[in-house]
């Protein structure tokens, strides 16, 4: 049953692309859904989207609400007194949040299954994934340690890895032609929380020295793949509360003025950014 269900997900939706060209920083676009995306192959070889994903799967809706289970959620500006406040007309832009639900194309995540979608195509394109860890790590170069024992030490070959971070920064993602872009994220810590909201966290001369970036989120989350560990409460051990996957994710700090990435994890249910990366060949 749970087959037929991803692969209904993964084939229920209308799919094109055009080719990609190769070498460093080789641009081009990738059309899917009646949208037009820059695409982006990188000097290891690997071929991104080079902006957030806009598709819709059939049957949900966009919400501006993440206090709303809607499985996607509208990225958001911040209003005069700095709460986060949605912002449909930002989409073209900055893409859609989505849960792990909504990116697998209406797939449950649940105990049994969670260890089951390393690479899934979800509701990305034929000849597309929703990115790993092992791909992010090749960009970033830095990970919280997983249970499995991945991220004990960083990559220092990584594409976009900086010494003095200890991590990629943001500035040499761009100049690769990634194009990394604030969408911020919808937070959902555990399956039975009450409280959702968008990570309030915003770019301002307090925490970032790049002046273009004042008013995005802070904190942004690039979905993948890769699933990390499960929790439940020491004194209900039969009860999972939250399921881990790993993401890519921006810091903003004193120490990290011009944007950290590195991988940490994340609960199913929290809204992310999602980058599709196509099949090696």
């Amino acid at each position: 049953m749970m087959a037929a269900a991803i692969a209904f997900a993964l084939t229920g939706c209308d799919k094109t692309n055009s080719e990609n060209g190769g070498g460093e920083g080789t641009p081009d676009t990738l059309t899917y859904g009646g949208v037009t995306y820059k695409t982006v192959t990188l000097s290891n070889g690997q071929t991104w989207m080079a902006e957030p994903l806009r598709y819709v799967p059939e049957g949900m809706t966009p919400s501006g609400d993440p206090k709303s289970d809607a499985h996607i959620w509208y990225s958001y500006k911040f209003d005069a007194d700095g709460n986060p406040v949605a912002d449909e007309s930002s989409v073209e832009e900055r893409g859609y949040l989505y849960d792990m639900y909504a990116a697998l194309g209406g797939v449950e995540v649940t105990p049994e299954n969670c260890k089951s979608f390393e690479g899934a195509q979800g509701i990305c394109p034929d000849g597309w994934h929703i990115p790993t860890w092992d791909e992010y790590f090749a960009l970033c170069g830095k990970s919280n340690e997983m249970e499995n024992g991945n991220g004990a030490s960083s990559n220092t070959e990584a594409l976009f890895y900086d010494t003095e971070y200890d991590g990629g920064k943001v500035g040499i993602a761009n100049e690769a032609g990634w194009n990394v872009v604030f969408s911020g994220a919808r937070q959902k810590n555990e399956f039975s929380a009450t409280t959702m909201q968008y990570v309030k966290t915003q770019l301002s001369e307090t925490n970032c020295t790049i002046e273009e970036f004042y008013g995005a989120p802070a904190m942004t989350y690039f979905m993948s793949s890769t699933f990390d560990k499960t929790y439940a409460p020491k004194d209900s051990p039969e009860t999972i509360t939250k399921i881990y996957f790993m993401s890519m994710m921006t810091t903003f700090t004193k120490t990290y003025s011009e944007g950290r990435l590195s991988l940490s994890n994340a609960h199913c249910e929290m809204g992310q950014q999602l980058r599709c990366i196509k099949d090696a060949e």
